[in-house]
């Protein structure tokens, strides 16, 4: 098995170290709406189902959560899987909920 990383068009040699990929600042205004938009899409393939009312506010409160986070690198990812728990949790079917019936 090769392994093999591409990390800011350089190839990583296996056994070596990748270099710190780590954001040295802020994300952008920018930056953190395209990370919103994603979050926001990804709910929407999740649960195709919802309302898009309901996902924008699950998005929303996630987000709200984590606003004051200092580290904001990873802050998508987590409003993803608050949002995403909190969905699965209030609306899935009752036998889809661990045990209930």
């Amino acid at each position: 098995m090769i392994s093999r990383a591409i990390i800011a068009d350089r190839a990583v040699q296996p056994g070596s170290h990748c270099p710190d990929t780590r954001p040295a600042g802020l994300p952008t205004p920018a930056a953190e709406q395209r990370a919103r938009q994603d979050v926001r899409e990804r709910l929407i393939r999740r649960f195709p189902d919802l309302p898009s009312e309901t996902l924008e506010t699950a998005a929303a409160e996630a987000f709200a959560f984590f606003a004051d986070a200092r580290v904001r690198h990873y802050v998508p990812v987590l409003a993803f899987r608050r949002a995403s728990g909190q969905l699965s949790e209030h609306f899935a079917a009752p036998g889809e909920r661990g045990g209930e019936a």
